[in-house]
Formats: C-alpha cells, structure tokens, sequence
C-alpha cells in the first residue's frame, strides 16, 4: 500500500473495490491504477491458491520480489491477509519461507434473494462460507416503498442477531425476479410485480445502509452459485431453471452468464407455448409460465378434484379465493394423489417442450430447476427428460444431465454474495503452478477457469 492507504480500514478498501472497475487484465492507466491492480493480482493469487510463500507469488504472478513484499506488507498491516508456518527448507538449505495467508474473516458479504412471495439472506466471509442466515415470507404486491424498508430491516436484523460487526460489511448482493437492465441496473417492465418498474432498488438500499449494493436477475445468480460450489462446477454451458410462480432461467455459455445486449436474456417463461392461451401477466397469452407456473398448476390441481374427491371437479378459474398453494399440491403429488400427480406432470410436459428447444439451441451438458415446483423432484424432472428427449435432437440432448439444484435455497443469496465477491477479486482465475516454487522459473499466464465466471 501507499503511505496514503494506511490505517484505512479493511472494510473501506473492500467497499472501495465493489465499486471501481477491476483493471486486472487491463492496461493501467496510471501509476495508481498500476499499483492497484497489482494488489488485486496478489490478493486473487493467494485467496485462490494460498497460503504460499513471498517468493512463489513473485513467481506466479511475474511481479517483484520488492513489489510482492510491498504489497504484502500493506496488507499484513490491514489485517487482510496474515503469515504462518513455514515451508520445509530448500533442497540449497537457507531459511525457511514463510507462507502468506488469505484473512477471510477481514470481511462480511450480505447476499439477497429477494422473491416475490419470500426472502433468503446470507451473510459470508470473503471465502463465500456462509456464517449466517435468515429467511421468511414477503408480498411484493405491497410495493417498494414498504418492501424494501422491510428488507433493510432484515438485513439489519442479521448483522445484529449474529452479532457480527457491522464496519465489516463491505456489500450486498441482491437476486430480484425480472428483467434487470444491465445499463440501468434497474427492474424494466418486471411481470407480476407492479409498480416496481424503474424503480432504483440499489440507490435506496445503499443510501440506507452505507455500503455498495448490487442487483441481478435472480435466476442468472443461482446460476452463478451452481457454477461455483454445486452441481455445474467445471461445466462451461449450462442452465438454471428457477420454476415457481414465475419461470426463468441463468444461462450460461462458454463458462460466462449470457445477459444479452440490455441484460435481460433468460425470461425462459415467456416463451409463448399456445398463442390462444391464458393471459400472462406479461400482457400476451399462452407464456411459458401462464400455463405451466405455480398459479396454473394449482388451478389444474382444483379443477382436476383436488381436495374434493374425483367426483367433485371444478371448473377452471373457481380457486380464486381457495386456501391452497402450490406447496399443498406438491406435497400430495408426492404422497399419491392423482390430481395433483396430473397436474404437475402436465407442467412438467410443458417445461420440457420448450426446455427441448433450448437444448438444441444452447447445446447445455446440465439443466438444474430450483423453485416451489421443483420440490416435486422426480415427478417433475422425469417427464421434462422425456419430453427432451423426445422434441431435441438426438446430438444435443444425449449427454444433458436434467436434476434438481444441489444448492437448493441458499443457491440465488448465495450467488448474489458472489457476485460482490466478483467485483472485488475478479472472476476465479487458473494460475498455472510453477515447478520447485524456490527455483527460477518464468511467470504463467492467466486463464479463466470452466464454469460461470460472472454475472
């Protein structure tokens, strides 16, 4: 660090980093920007591949004895990174080198999943451990003015609850259902959420609670979080599936989430699958979601007898005012009742369809579902394989693999604490290990490793 920098408070160099532009990779603009983007090489290297000794990051990265020990001295000083235990002494003898370690209690990230009938906050360290949680119901038909004064209180709530130290949050990450525009970052036209268009979700957060706030499409974070520590680790294209009231998707191509030209790609529920269908909350008719969501499976659940014995069917449309959610429909699917087995595999049949042509398109090796429907598992998932199998071409469906998120409800606040992890250290990198890290060698080049890399 720069005299400048000392004393400045870990977390204040972190909320720093959320913020500024990572120019890791990047040709420096100025001296500051050199030494800053030095820093961030260093500190990516050891939190990735750490503990190592001074040398082997001078060796690994092609920087400077001196400027590796620069480097490491400031942050030793910020308590960002300490040094212990040694390696074994050289095969030339001499003193033994002492190894530098990433501090991954230096810092707090909040991760949001913000739904629109619940809530899931994380708290992680700078490693994405999870060191706290909490969950509960919302209702974002009560709008923004009164959610995200909730939701700051939660979030407040969790820091306090589990007593850790506020002045160690450096960000939140934040999961939100709907079009997010990447230029704006904001929600653009969101269905089933009114009056939270254009709304500046991360101004009032960050203004309320001092610290960076970012926002992204809920499916593209679950998708993230997959990539990293669940079921599409090493997979380069693969799709989320987020399957609840609404139905949306993270894609992810050639190891990187695909948000398109505006940052909207992956409304996966508005393909139209009947032009003639009901109306979707978007405005057209016959979307993916309007027939084969949470709402239109307990709808066929009822009209199909559910609840009133086989004799007793409604007609569509009677439930309006009917105590049943979809979780009560599962959870008789799986315990052998037919209207609901019916129900569920008719959505199912039609989430294949149009998952089928994904597959040819996208060319995926994994398809993970998430959301209140995918708690059917195999009832599910089952007929989705079928219908791939049956409407995809034989070359891009042979090796998908279609099964549940193995990260479950922790995966979308989990990929939104990623992404802040992101923003500060850069997307994980492969650095290339040197042979006899106390023999010269010659500095590795740096390469993205497989699976999503940001969002």
């Amino acid at each position: 660090m720069t005299p400048s920098d000392a004393g400045v408070p870990p977390s204040a160099r972190w909320r720093d980093a959320v913020v500024r532009p990572n120019v890791v990779g990047h040709r420096a603009s100025d001296l500051h920007d050199m030494r800053e983007a030095n820093i961030t090489l260093v500190l990516r290297l050891i939190r990735q591949h750490g503990p190592l000794a001074r040398v082997a990051i001078a060796r690994r990265t092609g920087l400077s004895r001196t400027t590796v020990s620069s480097i490491v001295d400031g942050l030793l000083a910020e308590e960002i990174v300490r040094e212990g235990e040694t390696l074994n002494a050289a095969p030339s003898g001499g003193r033994r080198p002492t190894l530098v370690h990433f501090n991954e209690s230096a810092g707090i990230i909040i991760g949001v999943d913000f739904g629109r009938t619940h809530f899931t906050l994380l708290a992680t360290d700078l490693h994405a451990h999870i060191i706290a949680r909490k969950s509960g119901p919302c209702d974002t038909d009560l709008g923004p003015d009164v959610l995200l004064q909730r939701l700051i209180s939660e979030i407040r709530q969790l820091v306090t609850e589990h007593h850790l130290d506020w002045d160690r949050v450096v960000g939140v990450g934040m999961g939100i259902p709907g079009p997010v525009d990447a230029t704006l970052n904001m929600l653009v036209t969101p269905p089933r959420m009114a009056g939270w268009d254009m709304v500046d979700v991360t101004g009032i957060l960050r203004s309320a609670l001092g610290v960076p706030v970012l926002l992204n499409n809920d499916a593209n974070l679950g998708a993230l979080a997959e990539g990293r520590y669940g079921e599409a680790v090493g997979a380069s294209n693969y799709i989320y599936v987020k399957v609840g009231t609404g139905i949306g998707c993270g894609l992810v191509i050639d190891g990187k989430i695909y948000r398109g030209s505006s940052g909207v790609a992956g409304e996966f529920g508005h393909f139209t699958i009947d032009k003639d269908g009901p109306l979707c909350a978007c405005g057209n008719h016959g979307c993916l979601e309007a027939v084969a969501g949470a709402p239109q499976i307990v709808r066929m659940a009822l009209s199909a007898g559910y609840g009133q014995g086989e004799a007793a069917a409604r007609a569509p449309g009677d439930d309006e005012d009917a105590e049943v959610d979809v979780a009560d429909v599962i959870e008789a699917a799986l315990h052998g009742d037919m209207a609901c087995r019916a129900a569920v595999g008719r959505a199912a049949e039609l989430i294949g369809v149009a998952m089928a042509g994904l597959v040819n398109l996208v060319n995926p090796s994994v398809i993970l579902l998430y959301g209140s429907v995918a708690r059917a598992g195999e009832l599910l998932l089952e007929p989705i394989r079928q219908a791939i199998r049956e409407r995809s071409l034989l070359a891009a469906s042979r090796t998908v693999r279609v099964q549940t998120s193995a990260l479950g409800d922790s995966a979308i606040a989990l990929g939104a604490a990623t992404m802040v992890l992101d923003a500060i250290f850069g997307s994980p990198v492969y650095i290339e290990h040197v042979a006899g890290d106390d023999e010269a060698g010659e500095a590795p080049a740096l390469g993205a490793v497989g699976g999503a890399t940001n969002a």
